[in-house]
């Protein structure tokens, strides 16, 4: 459902990000079971990063189209190398609607002072060949029933689903890397990936956002 632009603008004025040290940003994050989001580039991130942490290099053109395929209502924890890039990513995102942004003050670099945990920097999860909107309904109408699987490489929550989803029986999937297929998910409002939807004779009957149990998922596919 599309935000109302009046609820947006003042959700900017008055949310704000907050600076947290890295004993602070670990404590929420513990608390609260929200999206890390490493902003560095490629480069940085092969050195390691805060564990199970999703990436989007702040410096790439389309970062805020990136970012906006993140669920708005669920906390984020955003990080780089010394806290002023993702400082400017966590204004950004509340200027965006994003409600809860807390920034990590001294980056990845005072994590790794304060003796907090890191993890290798693994390859993201191959998602496919972009679709266009017209050749996704073809494909859809193909099968009685399909799950597609709306995704991101850069997106940690995706790439843990992956086993979960290809072991799902009975149902038809398909993978939609959603920064190959820009219209498509514009058209099909994308929002909170990973997203998972149930067509039934090319129309949509149910969607889930966010990671999920495989239970929820069987759920899902028996609609």
């Amino acid at each position: 459902m599309r935000v109302p632009l009046i609820t947006l603008l003042l959700t900017a004025t008055l949310a704000h990000a907050e600076d947290l040290a890295p004993a602070q940003f670990k404590q929420q994050l513990e608390a609260q079971h929200g999206l890390v989001l490493d902003v560095r580039t490629p480069g940085e991130v092969a050195r390691g990063k805060l564990p199970g942490a999703s990436v989007i290099d702040f410096n790439a053109p389309k970062f805020e189209q990136r970012v906006s395929l993140i669920a708005r209502d669920k906390p984020v924890f955003v990080y780089c190398a010394k806290g002023g890039r993702s400082a400017q990513a966590a204004a950004l995102m509340t200027k965006l609607g994003f409600t809860r942004v807390y920034n990590l003050s001294g980056g990845i670099g005072a994590w790794s002072a304060a003796g907090l945990p890191l993890e290798n920097a693994t390859a993201p999860v191959s998602s496919g060949e972009g679709l266009t909107p017209e050749a996704f309904d073809a494909l859809i109408k193909k099968e009685k029933r399909v799950l597609v699987d709306f995704q991101t490489q850069w997106c940690t929550p995706c790439q843990k689903m992956g086993p979960i989803v290809d072991a799902l029986k009975g149902v038809k999937v398909i993978k939609v890397d959603l920064d190959a297929s820009e219209a498509l998910a514009a058209r099909e409002k994308v929002q909170g990936v990973p997203v998972f939807v149930l067509y039934a004779d090319g129309k949509e009957r149910a969607r889930l956002s966010g990671e999920q149990t495989r239970e929820a998922l069987e759920a899902l596919v028996k609609k």
